[in-house]
This record gives structure tokens, sequence and C-alpha cells, in this order.
């Protein structure tokens, strides 16, 4: 019989363990700093248009920074950073996106009505 092939694997740094659990939390970490920042917005009401450009300039810098990076804690960070902008920056345009639709649709609805009514001289 063979003895069993061992393989010795240094305990990780903690620096190495704090990279792996900011990287298996990566999406909820973003998610609550996305959340941070609504919530901020609701409760002090900055300018708008500020927090969007203020958003989307710290997106690209993030997402830059990070591409630019060796892997390692930062760059993780930036990642975070990078996805919690990006949510932030993405929420408004669906909504306004899907506000939209609904505004086209229910237009579209009343003018069928109006000439629907219209041909039976409702």
């Amino acid at each position: 019989m063979s003895d069993p092939l061992l393989i010795e694997l240094e305990p990780p740094s903690s620096r190495e363990r704090a990279r792996r659990w900011l990287r298996g939390r990566r999406l909820m970490l973003s998610g609550i700093l996305a959340l941070v920042e609504v919530i901020g917005f609701l409760i002090w009401r900055p300018s708008a248009v500020l927090l969007a450009t203020l958003a989307i300039a710290l997106l690209v810098v993030s997402v830059m920074g990070a591409t630019r990076l060796a892997p390692g804690l930062l760059r993780d960070v930036l990642w975070i950073v990078a996805i919690a902008q990006g949510i932030v920056v993405t929420i408004p345009l669906i909504v306004g996106v899907s506000l939209v639709a609904a505004l086209v649709t229910a237009i579209v609805i009343i003018v069928a009505f109006v000439a629907i009514a219209a041909r039976w001289r409702v």
C-alpha cells in the first residue's frame, strides 16, 4: 500500500483571509453600500444632478483603479465601490425608463379611447 499524497499548505495571512472574506461577499457589501447611499440621499436631499455626477465619477475612478492594480485587498475594495456606484447609477435609469414606458403606454391607451369614442360618438 502506498502512502497518501500530502500537500502542505501555509495558513493564510490575515490579509489573505480578509481578501477572501471580501471576495466572497462582494455583491452583498456593494448592495449594502448602495443602500446606505440611497438612504443618505433620501435623508439629506442633496442635488440629484450633483450626486449622479459624483457617482459616475467615482465609478470611473474605481474601475480604472481596480483594473490597474495587482490582485489584493485594495483592488477588491475598489471593485466593491465600483459595483455599488454602478447600482446607484443604473437603478434611477431603469426606473426612469420604466416610468417613460408607462407614460407612453398610458398616452397610447388614452388616444385609443378617444379614437374609439370619436368613432362611436359616445
